[in-house]
């Protein structure tokens, strides 16, 4: 390399950051310290003891470090049973949610019946009605099949619940997938079936990825209908349960509290991490294969 060229090398400008783009990155910074920071609060207080928690002024960091909290809330109560039963109920609606939402929603796309259209449709605006309107339906149709107070009762109705967005997303996936793949590979030989499962389902792996986050993580955390159909303590999933964790009187386990909130949210991480892994490796193998 000549000197002229060297000097050209030297004298190049890095490019400035423009004002505006300056504000985006404030204001994202802003909004995830917001999201963030009170996460952060709760897990530091859930390695913190419950008399540092109460004193004033707070402290941000602990001054000692305690696991009483979370010895306390697996030895001192039932939450782990409630953390079995929330999974239980959370891993049979998402297998239900994504079996059932995958056939249907390649049965959307790709068989034209004059009714496919409307059942569509009426499955999006079943998806918009608020969840308290069908809380009594619901809770006397349960009754009716004898599965109140059971946790079946709660997968049939997740399922039901979920189903409709789960349609929404597999049906833009698979609209994305040419059929002259399918139509290919049945001319290699493949059935229908076998072309669906060989060519079509790998496509829609980030839609079955995202659908399943979804699921579970909504099945994990729900309230409403846990609370209403499920009164048997040893049937209680993680969120009633955790309801049950502040007395009636004005002592206010926060130590408890914080530590159920943490083990409440580790999975879900966990899934976030694992899936999101998943994602990057389906796309890095399409970009390959393309």
């Amino acid at each position: 390399m000549n000197v002229n060229a060297l000097g050209n090398v030297a004298h190049v400008r890095r490019p400035r950051l423009r004002p505006t783009r300056f504000l985006q990155y404030a204001l994202l910074v802003v909004i995830t310290a917001i999201n963030v920071l009170p996460l952060v609060w709760v897990g530091i207080s859930s390695v913190k003891a419950n008399s540092e928690i109460l004193q004033y002024p707070p402290t941000f960091l602990p001054a000692h470090l305690t696991a009483e909290n979370f010895v306390g809330l697996f030895t001192g109560s039932p939450f782990g049973k409630y953390m079995e039963n929330s999974a239980v109920v959370a891993l049979v609606t998402t297998a239900a949610v994504e079996v059932l939402g995958v056939f249907s929603a390649y049965a959307f796309v790709r068989f034209k019946f004059w009714f496919i259209r409307g059942i569509g449709e009426l499955s999006l605006f079943a998806y918009m009605i608020p969840s308290i309107l069908l809380l009594a339906p619901l809770l006397r149709i349960m009754f009716w099949l004898q599965l109140d107070n059971t946790l079946y009762s709660l997968m049939i109705i997740y399922t039901a619940l979920f189903l409709p967005f789960a349609l929404w997303i597999l049906r833009s996936n698979f609209q994305g997938v040419s059929i002259e793949l399918e139509e290919a590979a049945m001319v290699d030989g493949c059935t229908r079936f076998g072309a669906f499962l060989r060519v079509v389902l790998p496509q829609v792996v980030p839609g079955l990825i995202a659908t399943a986050i979804f699921t579970f993580n909504a099945s994990w955390s729900e309230f409403l209908f846990a609370s209403v159909l499920i009164s048997n303590p040893d049937r209680l999933t993680i969120s009633p349960g955790l309801n049950l964790l502040i007395p009636v009187t004005a002592i206010v386990p926060f130590g408890l509290i914080t530590a159920a909130s943490v083990a409440m949210t580790i999975p879900i991480m966990i899934l976030f991490i694992v899936a999101n892994r998943q994602l990057v490796e389906t796309w890095n193998a399409g970009a390959v294969k393309g």
